[in-house]
């Protein structure tokens, strides 16, 4: 388009009527403004371009325009001048629509922007370093686990792999410089305050045409919480060996192809062999010494009748009469995933019961006692939280019998309230485990006669936590923790170990609570004697509303 000082056009070419949809003798004559989507726009290039075309032939700069048809449209618009002074001069202004190069340069724009804000804050961290390990690119995430806030430093720019990851540096930069692949290398990073952080390094290798290392491309990532996790479940899975360990009974965990998965101490020392000797065997040739599986084994019939199952069985190898009982172990189908064996020796119970039927008077006797030793023996049967009671009973004479009586009236105060089967169940579990933590409190404090020392009454405070931990990896009982947690807790929130008061705390908890504290009065202790029936039951109501739930004590002074 070419015009006049007061930008009127003369002249158009015909490829007006491409960019703006004007023929070009329709607008011969006409101001330039019809280029233009509003006055002040077609002022604002007036005052952008004249300005500079005093001093310059031409000028060029992009601006917003628009078509006839009121289509925008952006343009590249250069000018230049023809003549002498500004006032005589004719100018030549060519208008180039770039509205799509201009879109898509936008969009690599917004694509180069993204990619670099995924790259600087992307959850791991890039590095790049040289054949002599001096690191030349860095994303921001890991300038973080340096230690730095961001590149202002002078030293970031003279790291080097060596010394930022001294115990793997050398492996990692001859890995490299040699083509071989790094994944997941398990090392540490010197931090700038001399700290350490662990981290997996992986690792691929950048060569030019002629087969020279250029740099590396590596990832780290981060796994201080992965460590500190591993450091914790060893622990928790010490804790649990030593508590597996520690039954006094024999427990071997069997998976549905009958392969022995884990068994505790008692096993390998009742059959006087290793543990690695024992685990991967096939269950019934461990066991039964068969080849193929015994069919009276209590395990298989489990998995036909879902439920507990046991057996007595005479073992040749060791001339030991046992009881064997098996408890099935589901998965979230429902299906039998494995199967607890609980194996005890009640070899002396045959013996005796061998001189009872050669001796008539001796039977009647100890007939009480068979049958009352028998029922013992059935209640170990129970499966795993039927062991772990018995650990805890072995702890002290003063406990023994107490898991039980607490259930028992437990139960008693659940049905009074009107609880349903499913709840009975979870109640009888968590009653016969709500002092598990003790398994790790001193037995000379359990047993001690005098009043205990303030750190003597912490650490018996802490056996409902130290249960809580303990029950915590087996799923099933996930939902009992709170129960196990909280079983002393006061009504008015002044119990152990969290103060929770009223409705905060579980109902089970409020009913054992209530059962624990009348069987600790009514029982033995090594500072007291038992107290009688009656005044027990002054203590509940004495403090109902304090110590204990109304509704509660109410319901076990009915039953």
């Amino acid at each position: 388009v070419v015009g006049l000082r007061n930008r009127r056009i003369f002249f158009a070419n015909g490829a007006v009527e491409k960019v703006f949809g004007w023929k070009p003798n329709e607008i011969i004559g006409k101001s330039t403004r019809i280029f233009y989507r509003t006055e002040e726009e077609f002022e604002e290039i007036a005052n952008i371009f004249y300005p500079i075309l005093e001093k310059e032939n031409t000028y060029s700069y992009e601006f917003p325009c628009m078509r006839r048809d009121g289509k925008e449209i952006m343009c590249h618009v250069s000018a230049s001048v023809i003549g002498g002074r500004m006032k005589d001069r004719t100018i030549v202004v060519m208008y180039e629509d770039i509205t799509e190069s201009k879109k898509i340069e936008d969009n690599l724009r917004i694509s180069e922007e993204k990619y670099f804000d995924l790259y600087q804050n992307a959850p791991v961290g890039y590095c790049s370093f040289t054949k002599d390990g001096t690191i030349v690119d860095m994303n921001r995430t890991f300038v973080k686990m340096l230690g730095y806030q961001d590149y202002k430093y002078e030293e970031i720019n003279k790291l080097n792999i060596l010394e930022v990851v001294e115990d793997k540096g050398k492996e990692i930069l001859s890995k490299s410089i040699n083509n071989e692949d790094i994944e997941d290398l398990e090392c540490s990073l010197k931090r700038r305050d001399g700290s350490i952080l662990p981290l997996l390094f992986s690792s691929s290798a950048v060569f030019d045409k002629d087969g020279n290392f250029v740099k590396s491309r590596s990832i780290v990532k981060d796994i201080s919480a992965r460590i500190e996790y591993r450091k914790r479940l060893e622990k928790v899975l010490g804790e649990w060996k030593a508590t597996f360990d520690a039954m006094p009974c024999g427990v071997i965990l069997v998976s549905s192809d009958m392969s022995i998965l884990r068994v505790n101490k008692y096993i390998s020392d009742f059959y006087g062999m290793d543990y690695k000797d024992i685990v991967g065997k096939k269950y019934y040739t461990f066991l039964y010494r068969k080849e193929e599986p015994y069919k009276a084994c209590p395990f298989l019939k489990s998995m036909v009748t879902h439920k507990d199952e046991a057996i007595e069985y005479f073992c040749d190898k060791l001339s030991k009469y046992l009881m064997i009982q098996s408890t099935p172990i589901y998965k979230e189908s429902e299906d039998i995933d494995a199967g607890v064996i609980t194996i005890v020796d009640i070899t002396d119970l045959k013996n005796k019961e061998k001189k009872l039927v050669d001796s008539r008077d001796a039977f009647f006797n100890i007939l009480k006692d068979l049958g009352s030793s028998y029922k013992e023996l059935e209640i170990l049967f129970d499966g795993l939280v039927r062991a772990f009671v018995n650990a805890i009973d072995a702890k002290s004479p003063w406990t023994k019998g107490h898991s039980d009586r607490v259930t028992d009236y437990s139960i008693a105060i659940a049905k009074e309230l009107g609880f349903g089967e499913d709840k009975l169940r979870d109640l009888k579990n968590a009653a016969l485990l709500h002092d598990i933590g003790k398994i790790g409190t001193y037995d000379i404090i359990l047993d001690k006669p005098l009043k205990l020392t303030p750190e003597e009454y912490y650490l018996i405070n802490q056996h409902p936590i130290k249960g809580e931990e303990i029950l915590k990896p087996i799923k099933q009982l996930e939902h009992l923790l709170p129960v196990i947690r909280h079983h002393h807790e006061r009504f008015d929130g002044k119990g152990y170990p969290d103060g929770l008061k009223g409705d905060e705390i579980p109902l089970m908890a409020r009913i054992i609570c209530v059962a624990d504290s009348f069987d600790s009065i009514t029982s033995d202790r090594p500072y007291r004697n038992a107290a009688i029936k009656e005044y027990a039951i002054y203590e509940l109501k004495r403090c109902i509303g304090t110590q204990f739930d109304p509704e509660v004590v109410q319901a076990f002074l009915r039953v």
